[in-house]
């Protein structure tokens, strides 16, 4: 189900991704296309106006020097070269469309006389864009009263025929295209355009990009929460009970995995108890699988039968911690096991936060706490460290707390740390301690910890284990026989 919801969010991530670039391509290309057509309109108008002042220049001059058939020539010639290179040619067509004036270089007629008449008689300009080998050129048709002598004498020279006195003929004025500065709006438009187009693409490129790695994140997180389960698994259940013994444990984790552990499991036939507890040095995945490792082998060695199989078996584990773990990586740890034939708590601590051992009251309501250090220093730094099995007794109503250093550490809001002392006030300020059993204890220290530190959040894994031993005390003839 998690899988399809994932599966559905990514189509329509790419929908989304899709729709998003087809309208960043469809700005950009909007924008080129309209500053292109911006720029060609412009240049159109900017050259149309050219004509028309190079058209009133002309029809000054002949107004003014009202010059015969021979002289037309030379005045577009005139007009033409005063032009400054704006003007390509220009040329005079009679009625019948006959040229009969033209500057050098002037190509053919660009329009019919029929059909400039009838644009000028519905009072639409008449002009063209063309292709020449100098470039594009605007060609625009004018009217122009001609003098009459002219107009006839060219008439007859050219066609061999007499035309009209005098009167209208067309003239055609020919310009290179010439854009000029375009207006700010359309500049403006052009860069807001182009920004927002190339802004839209980067930031869907970068949503890809980081859409990628939340995927990859997502994932990631999974395997973790996967990872998160499976060593909680192997972990007994927070409430377990074994044989004469009442157990309550609390394992919170920093981030989704943990380099604490607890274990404790009863013994083959019968013969007693064991407990196991440690904190690799970090939070992350290494820390986690190394406290598996660590965990898998107290399961697997036997460790329970005597006290130097129990100091053989830590050394054991601290060389293939020393050889397979790397540097930065060591571990801390208790583990004992009871033995029910002699009453008698067998435990090595390497290196851990000592365990505390609250004895039950005795008759003149005074309690013992006993700090459980026997063993040697932390796994995995000294390959040749020696190791040495501690032994106390233990009594009906005696708790062991077992803790990482994650709860004593805790600090507040000041800086100051948790500390052993307010873990033992803890514990003893419920009462007479024969009444509470061990999910009681658990939960006080877990209470005074959250009211010191003012938060449930942790900076380092947090993992508690207290232990209630509800069995017989076992006499001296009962140690000797066994």
């Amino acid at each position: 189900m998690e899988r399809k919801a994932i599966r559905n969010s990514q189509g329509w991530f790419r929908l989304w991704i899709f729709a998003g670039g087809g309208l960043a391509i469809l700005l950009l290309a909007s924008t080129v296309i309209n500053y292109v057509v911006s720029s060609r309109t412009t240049a159109l108008f900017n050259t149309r106006r050219e004509i028309a002042r190079e058209m009133a220049v002309l029809d000054q001059l002949v107004r003014a020097q009202r010059p015969d058939v021979a002289a037309f020539d030379g005045v577009l010639e005139q007009v033409v070269k005063e032009s400054s290179g704006s003007l390509a040619w220009a040329q005079i067509l009679n009625r019948e469309g006959a040229v009969i004036a033209r500057s050098e270089g002037a190509a053919a007629p660009a329009f019919t006389v029929d059909y400039v008449a009838s644009r000028i008689r519905e009072r639409r300009p008449v002009f063209a864009v063309r292709d020449t080998d100098a470039g594009k050129v605007v060609v625009e048709a004018f009217p122009i009263r001609l003098p009459s002598a002219a107009d006839a004498l060219k008439t007859v020279a050219l066609n061999g025929r007499a035309g009209p006195p005098g009167g209208m003929a067309f003239v055609e004025l020919a310009a290179f295209a010439n854009a000029g500065p375009l207006a700010w709006p359309a500049r403006w438009t052009l860069i807001l355009g182009m920004s927002t187009g190339l802004a839209l693409l980067g930031a869907l490129s970068l949503l890809v990009v980081r859409f990628r790695a939340h995927l990859s994140a997502k994932r990631v997180e999974r395997q973790m929460e996967i990872a998160r389960q499976v060593q909680r698994a192997l972990l007994p259940s927070a409430t377990a009970s074994l044989r004469d013994f009442q157990l309550a444990a609390e394992w919170r984790p920093a981030s989704n995995v943990s380099g604490d552990f607890y274990d404790a499991f009863d013994l083959p036939r019968e013969a007693g108890a064991a407990f196991v507890f440690g904190d690799v040095s970090g939070k992350d995945v290494p820390a986690a699988m190394l406290a598996s490792l660590i965990q898998g082998t107290a399961h697997a060695s036997d460790w329970t039968r005597s006290a130097s199989g129990h100091n053989a078996a830590t050394e054991q584990l601290n060389r293939l911690l020393c050889e397979r773990a790397s540097q930065e990586r060591f571990a801390s740890l208790f583990w004992g096991y009871f033995d029910v034939r002699t009453g008698l708590l067998h435990y090595v601590n390497c290196g851990h936060c000592a365990p505390l051992l609250f004895r039950a009251l005795d008759k003149d309501s005074s309690r013992d706490v006993l700090r459980l250090t026997d063993g040697g220093p932390v796994l995995g730094l000294l390959p040749q460290a020696r190791f040495e099995q501690g032994v106390e007794r233990l009594e009906a109503g005696d708790t062991l707390v077992l803790y990482s250093d994650g709860v004593i550490e805790a600090t507040n809001s000041h800086g100051e740390e948790f500390g052993e002392h307010r873990l033992v006030a803890a514990v003893e300020s419920g009462g007479p301690m024969e009444r509470d059993d061990a999910s009681q204890i658990r939960d006080r220290i877990l209470r005074a910890v959250r009211e010191f530190t003012g938060s449930d959040s942790l900076e380092d894994d947090q993992t508690l284990l207290a232990i209630r031993y509800a069995g017989e005390a076992v006499t001296a003839l009962e140690i000797q026989a066994a």
